[in-house]
């Protein structure tokens, strides 16, 4: 199948009829601008309804805003059902393009889960750049060491962006969305991604911020679904029981630490601590994937496994440099 026409499949069969992963993802990253993440981390634990959590992102009255929510809980996630655990033939898995991936219950699932890898893919993509050639890494960086974290934010921003506007695409949508454009009171493609790229002047804090908060929104989303599916700790890494994979991603440690001491490293010309800046970001940042793919795997029955840079469904030309 030419690759156009496997990334429409994925328009026709996720991205259009999962608009409502998106939506939450945006009205969530928009609560954790005002709100700790802290605030939420447990909710999806007690399985809330849909009007407890538009109380709880404070909108109720807001029609539009309401109607994501109302959707997502009561259409959404009612739709998902709990996970049937039995032993299987491991020889026997598919990997991407099964048609597992496209199973009407589940998709928004899957679909949610690949955000979140992605976002965590794309700050891969940029930093493995460097991680081959620390020193000339630092030479590039020598003079304003702080441009990394602008460079990382401006990488993820202009590959994010593209990834929103294959996935919301103008030419093809469902007809809840048809029927919700009618109105006035619509919540837009451009409304989502102005929520999700919205740019102002920033300092270095904020935006890392910015990425954090986008990866706390789509884990928040995933939490959920697997919640629903009596799956609360769904990111593990089976022979590493004891590390907890979902902290690791908000950690302030990782990311947020990571980059700030590497910054540091170029600027006082530490090539060594850098490379081992490097090598815990690298031990960490596998930890993080493979949680992932083993909550897409949970999530699959087992019948799709992915390698380490593997996606559920096509990103276009975001990785063509």
């Amino acid at each position: 199948m030419p690759e156009s026409s496997v990334i429409l499949n994925d328009i026709n069969k996720v991205f259009v009829p999962c608009r409502t992963v998106i939506e939450m993802e945006a009205l969530t990253s928009l609560f954790l601008e005002y709100k700790n993440y802290e605030s939420i981390k447990e909710l999806p634990k007690t399985q809330p309804t849909s009007k407890q959590l538009i109380e709880i992102f404070k909108v109720v009255d807001i029609e539009p805003l309401e109607r994501i929510i109302e959707y997502f809980i009561d259409v959404v996630v009612n739709r998902l059902k709990p996970i049937v655990m039995y032993a299987r033939e491991h020889h026997a898995r598919f990997r991407m393009g099964n048609i597992v991936a496209y199973t009407k219950t589940r998709v928004c699932l899957y679909f949610a889960l690949h955000r979140l890898k992605l976002k965590f893919l794309i700050v891969k993509h940029f930093l493995d750049q460097f991680k081959e050639n620390p020193s000339d890494f630092v030479k590039t960086h020598q003079n304003s060491p702080e441009s990394l974290l602008s460079e990382l934010y401006d990488y993820y921003s202009e590959k994010n962006l593209m990834n929103l506007k294959l996935i919301l695409s103008k030419r093809r949508i469902s007809e809840r969305v048809a029927k919700l454009l009618e109105s006035k009171n619509s919540i837009t493609n451009e409304d989502i991604i102005n929520a999700l790229t919205f740019k102002h002047e920033m300092d270095e804090k904020d935006k890392i911020r910015f990425i954090m908060r986008e990866i706390k929104a789509s884990l928040f989303v995933c939490k959920i679904m697997f919640a629903k599916i009596d799956v609360p700790n769904p990111f593990i890494v089976p022979k590493e029981t004891e590390i907890k994979i979902e902290d690791i991603m908000v950690d302030q440690d990782f990311l947020p630490g990571l980059i700030n001491a590497m910054s540091k490293c170029i600027k006082d010309y530490k090539l060594d601590q850098l490379k081992n800046c490097f090598k815990a970001y690298e031990f960490m940042m596998n930890l993080v994937l493979n949680g992932i793919n083993y909550a897409i795997e949970l999530a699959s029955g087992g019948q799709i496994e992915l390698e380490i840079d593997d996606m559920i469904y096509h990103t276009g030309n975001i990785f063509i440099e």
